[in-house]
């Protein structure tokens, strides 16, 4: 199917059904993409109306004077099949089932709804969305479910069968610097399905990378084929939902889709180069990874920035999560004997800084070392922000420490990572320098974790992700 999807995102006109005058989610829907905003036409849908949100109300899709491409359904389930009808005869191209309480319930009636919905649908050409979803983000046409979304595009495209995980997703991941392509939350898929998107996904240009919340599939076999041939072309991130019999007790109940188990979907992403992640936290840890550093395709790491008892503690996350603390090569060492004679064998990895001021060495200097050496594959720089973030007046030096390693990740060509708490506990002076610095360290294009344990077992991650698909390409086709 793939670029066959295409007009779905790219309606010149869209209406609300079931916009209203109160507060519903039908209306929420309309102002968000009034507040966007969309570029194409809006039109609120309500017979009991004349007017929501200053634009005329009409009393069916077919009453609007203009074609329309697109229709939210925000009404009832009985209105279902009645709104399939007029959007036959206005020629609508799409239509997104907010609409739930179909296959879902687990009820005949809603089962048997569902499939007359979808039958009375693929008779007049139009393709559904849902039911039982928030629909369509895409900032480069104002489309949008939520308030507050970005509206400035990226490269991360997002599948998601649940409306509130997919919400949450755009809303962590943008906390970070994540900016989107485009984002489905698709729900129960009677029409388009996970594999759809995928395929689609696989060939949109303004993709680069994809993340997924999946609660179950529609055909097994045919996933496995759509996610890896994907998988060869984009990074594909999954989050299983329903890996526990609890988790998929509950899947049945809020997308009617069968879960599988969580060995099933480990064997699945191994086989296609797809990567797994283990929880919502490290979802958006693995995005954040993917999304800013350059590829690597070795374990070596480098660590610096840390003092003390933080160096010890990093370099066990590392070695923990799967990376190796590599210790400083012979020629190395030999330079920094060369700069300082006096205090050269105080350096090491993990660098610590604790111990610099007894000498010459910056930590900017190590770790350029670092960077120019084919013996480190990674880096990765820890913002000691508990220890010296105590005035006002230590703001400029941390700073002064965050642009060294900045300066760093501009011009290295091996991946760097930097880790600054964002949950340090303070005044408002702290919070703000913190997130001043953050804020200069996305827009050079670096990643930030609030920790060190996350930072490692994100990146072990995305390396093997790497290196998995290297060998995949080399495969005899």
């Amino acid at each position: 199917m793939g670029i066959e999807l295409d007009f779905i995102f790219h309606p010149k006109s869209v209406a609300v059904v079931g916009a209203s005058t109160s507060p519903n989610q039908g209306n929420d829907f309309f102002r968000f993409l009034m507040n966007q905003p969309f570029k194409g036409s809006l039109y609120p849908v309500n017979p009991r109306a004349e007017e929501i949100e200053g634009h005329t109300s009409y009393g069916s899709v077919e009453e609007i004077p203009g074609p329309v491409d697109y229709v939210i359904s925000a009404i009832p389930a009985n209105g279902a099949l009645k709104l399939v009808d007029q959007c036959a005869r206005k020629g609508v191209k799409v239509i997104h089932f907010y609409t739930a309480r179909m296959r879902e319930t687990g009820l005949e009636e809603g089962m048997k709804l569902e499939a007359e919905v979808l039958r009375r649908a693929r008779l007049a050409g139009i393709r559904l969305i849902g039911p039982n979803c928030m629909g369509m983000y895409y900032p480069r046409e104002g489309l949008t479910f939520k308030p507050g979304f970005p509206s400035e595009a990226g490269k991360l495209a997002v599948i998601s069968q649940s409306g509130g995980n997919t919400a949450q997703i755009v809303n962590l991941a943008a906390a970070r610097g994540v900016r989107f392509s485009k984002v489905i939350s698709y729900g129960n898929a009677t029409d388009l399905s996970e594999c759809d998107y995928l395929e689609y996904l696989a060939e949109d240009p303004e993709t680069e990378l994809i993340a997924a919340y999946i609660e179950g599939v529609t055909d097994g076999r045919r996933f496995l084929d759509v996610l890896r041939d994907v998988s060869v072309r984009k990074p594909v991130v999954i989050l299983k939902g329903g890996r526990t019999k609890a988790g998929s007790k509950a899947v049945a109940s809020h997308t009617a889709s069968l879960a599988g188990s969580q060995e099933i979907w480990e064997a699945v992403c191994r086989q296609s180069g797809a990567t797994l992640a283990s929880g919502m936290v490290e979802l958006i840890d693995l995005i954040v990874a993917f999304y800013f550093l350059r590829p690597a395709f070795g374990f070596q790491v480098g660590l610096g920035g840390g003092g003390g008892g933080m160096s010890v503690q990093s370099a066990d996350a590392c070695e923990e999560a799967g990376l190796t603390v590599t210790p400083l090569p012979e020629d190395l060492r030999e330079e920094l004997r060369a700069h300082d004679p006096v205090y050269w064998s105080w350096i090491g990895n993990p660098v610590d800084v604790s111990i610099l001021g007894a000498g010459s060495f910056t930590n900017r200097y190590i770790m350029q070392l670092m960077s120019d050496h084919q013996a480190f594959d990674l880096l990765i720089c820890t913002l000691d922000e508990h220890f010296n973030l105590n005035r006002p007046e230590d703001v400029p030096r941390t700073k002064q420490t965050m642009e060294s390693f900045v300066s760093i990740g501009r011009h290295s060509p091996k991946p760097l990572a930097i880790v600054m708490g964002t949950d340090l506990p303070g005044t408002d002076w702290k919070h703000r320098a913190l997130s001043d610095m953050r804020d200069q360290c996305v827009g050079a294009g670096l990643p930030v974790f609030p920790t060190i344990n996350r930072a490692a077992w994100a990146i072990r991650l995305f390396v093997e992700h790497h290196i998995r698909r290297t060998e995949i390409n080399m495969l005899p086709s």
